[in-house]
């Protein structure tokens, strides 16, 4: 096994080092959602509002080394893409036997777009893909050898994929359905339940914490699965789904879902083959519940997206055994362009295929220009000459990103009018800088309500701050430097 594990290894490495030089290049700025976490991590807890606090402390660790820099946020996701790659090595490899296939399982999954978004863009579905995969790892072999240290292993990894999101929670089904159809005796196995109080140790900081915040986080997850929702019209609901179901095609690469709905149809005749049902149906039914939720509200593309990982084990294993490597070149080259674009748009406009995928429709322009306007905030703050400034916006997402841009790091606020809470409705808010002789510098995407305007004594400063990118102007910015808040009247807080 050692030729094939060190060709996997080195593979890998090549792999994060093009990644690694990508990030450095600079071309994309953090998402929102990245800045946000590293905003945690300069505000350690035992959880957060909206997720669990794994994903703040590996930031928190990642930056004391290599600062607070995008490589020192990506760096995460970067390592665990390539950890990934080598645990799908050894668990094609544990399950088949067969070294090259463990190695085409490997390399298979670099042409699969949510895996390379994971292993770029450090979010907490990172994270998750990570543990979840070593969860599958490790219960599967204390099913097959009932060793102490495997139970031990898979309480662990399961604890760690709950403390970085908490979709981890659906591994205890699949795991307990698995156990019903093919090993009914593990449910007479005290180490079983040893593994699932391991895990459950690690559900005390979350539960604490909430504990002392009124349980926001358990509100915001039943929000987000549609619990209130009391009715929807029939159009509506087949829009969320349809959303749904292409944005499952799109991030799993559309030029490689021929393979995967192949997988999913022989996976199921295959369903009685113990291995072939522990790779296909986490995927199956996660998917399922999701596409459930998406009948009353809209379902993001990535909510899913990590109970694929050992189906695109079986996907592999398929494609291997039927010799369809001709079809899946073609297949994986179509999805590599397609990642290329994704991660470097620019390069479409080059080949003259701009029409092909505008600026307009370009999912990467949302992760441009936050490097620029954090510039500019700084200009503007630094023209102030004076240390009475603080920064905030209507939206947690641009406070987020000039927490990060900003020179000097500076803790930012995000007041409330009109929106569901978030992280920054834990923390101090611009209430404490009133009647001070404060100026604040207001960003937003649109202009300015008039609560804001009225909140202040007066007006010193507005200019509108365009994002351009392949040439067009992709978003605009709203700049509003007041003086002397007086008071905001912000909405009171209803919305999880």
């Amino acid at each position: 096994m050692s030729l094939g594990f060190k060709s996997v290894v080195l593979f890998h490495l090549l792999i994060a080092l093009i990644r690694i030089l990508y990030v450095l290049s600079g071309h994309i700025d953090l998402s929102t959602e990245e800045a946000q976490y590293w905003l945690w991590s300069k505000n350690l807890d035992l959880s957060y509002y909206s997720k669990p606090p794994l994903i703040a402390y590996m930031n928190a660790l990642s930056t004391f080394f290599l600062g607070d820099t995008e490589i020192g946020v990506r760096i995460n996701a970067i390592i665990t893409g390539f950890l990934v790659g080598i645990i799908v090595y050894l668990f094609s490899f544990y399950i088949f036997k067969e070294q090259k296939l463990a190695f085409f399982s490997s390399f298979f999954i670099t042409g699969v777009l949510a895996f390379d978004i994971a292993s770029i863009i450090f979010l907490t579905d990172t994270p998750l893909l990570l543990f979840w995969f070593l969860t599958s790892y490790y219960f599967f072999k204390s099913v097959v050898e009932n060793r102490k240290i495997d139970w031990i292993l898979t309480g662990i990894f399961g604890g760690l994929g709950f403390l970085s999101k908490y979709s981890m929670v659906f591994f205890f089904p699949v795991a307990v359905i698995f156990a019903l159809f093919f090993k009914r005796e593990i449910l007479k196995n005290r180490w079983f339940y040893y593994s699932i109080v391991i895990a459950s140790l690690f559900t005390l900081p979350v539960l604490i914490w909430n504990i002392q915040h009124d349980f926001v986080t358990f509100k915001h997850v039943a929000t987000l699965e549609g619990a209130h929702v009391k009715h929807i019209t029939l159009e509506k609901s087949i829009s969320y789904i349809g959303d749904y179901i292409a944005g499952q095609i799109l991030l799993n690469s559309i030029f490689l879902f021929p393979f995967f709905a192949y997988a999913f149809y022989r996976g199921f005749k295959d369903r009685k083959r113990e291995e072939i049902f522990y790779l296909w149906f986490p995927a199956v039914f996660v998917f399922s519940v999701f596409l459930y939720i998406s009948f009353k509200k809209r379902v993001e593309a990535n909510w899913p997206a990590f109970a694929y990982s050992t189906f695109y084990t079986l996907t592999a294993f398929y494609v291997y055994k039927r010799k369809w490597f001709k079809s899946f070149t073609a297949g994986f080259l179509g999805s590599l362009f397609f990642i290329v674009i994704f991660f470097y748009s620019p390069v479409i406009d080059r080949i003259g295929l701009t029409n092909l995928y505008p600026p307009e429709k370009d999912m990467t322009k949302r992760l441009v220009g936050w490097k620029e306007l954090g510039r500019r905030i700084t200009e503007i703050k630094e023209d102030l000459k004076t240390d009475k400034v603080f920064i905030f916006s209507h939206s947690y997402h641009i406070a987020s990103e000039l927490a990060f841009y900003v020179k000097g790091h500076p803790q930012t606020y995000c007041i409330n009018l009109g929106r569901r809470m978030n992280q920054f409705d834990l923390w101090s808010g611009i209430e404490q800088f009133e009647k001070k002789g404060y100026y604040g510098i207001y960003v937003s995407d649109k202009p300015a309500d008039k609560r804001v305007i009225e909140g202040f004594e007066k007006l010193v400063h507005f200019e509108k701050f365009p994002v351009k990118y392949r040439n067009h102007t992709v978003r605009t910015h709203y700049i509003y430097v007041f003086y002397n808040l007086i008071r905001i009247e912000q909405e009171e807080l209803k919305k999880f």
